[in-house]
């Protein structure tokens, strides 16, 4: 019987631990308003120092990225290695080039969503996922956030 209520608090414990993680599309576009106030609080520069140190800008599952319009990574507060690369000819999981197609949809309507499968920052497994972004304004540039589903 031990074992058994042993196994269910485990189960328990990990299955809260989930929950606890578990972020939504609106989460997602909450930190892009959030990292969009932060621009323009502090301006382009200070604000993308402050993306990639993480902190605020990294919560469970959620991150920021900053990405110009030519693909380059100026920010990302979950994974300071790819800060600098140029990801335009990127592509996830199922060899969807989402980047090309985020930057399509924000250079024409200002906002983007685009549905991707990407590595979950916390369990480093392929996950589906879904990649919110908006211009950021007079800049050749966006914010995103990704939202695991």
């Amino acid at each position: 019987m031990k074992k058994w209520t042993q196994l269910l608090a485990g189960v328990a414990l990990a299955v809260g631990t989930a929950l606890v993680h578990a972020n939504t599309i609106s989460d997602a576009k909450a930190l892009v308003d959030a990292a969009l106030a932060e621009v323009s609080a502090k301006g382009v520069e200070a604000a993308i120092k402050d993306f990639n140190a993480g902190g605020k800008w990294h919560k469970g599952g959620l991150y920021v990225v900053v990405v110009r319009f030519d693909g380059q990574m100026l920010a990302h507060s979950a994974n300071d290695k790819i800060v600098g690369k140029n990801m335009l000819e990127a592509k996830d999981a199922g060899g969807k080039a989402f980047v090309k197609e985020n930057i399509a949809k924000v250079q024409t309507g200002g906002t983007s969503e685009v549905d991707l499968r990407w590595v979950h920052p916390e369990t480093k497994q392929i996950a589906d996922a879904v990649m919110v972004s908006k211009r950021i304004p007079g800049q050749d540039m966006y914010i995103g956030s990704v939202a695991f589903k």
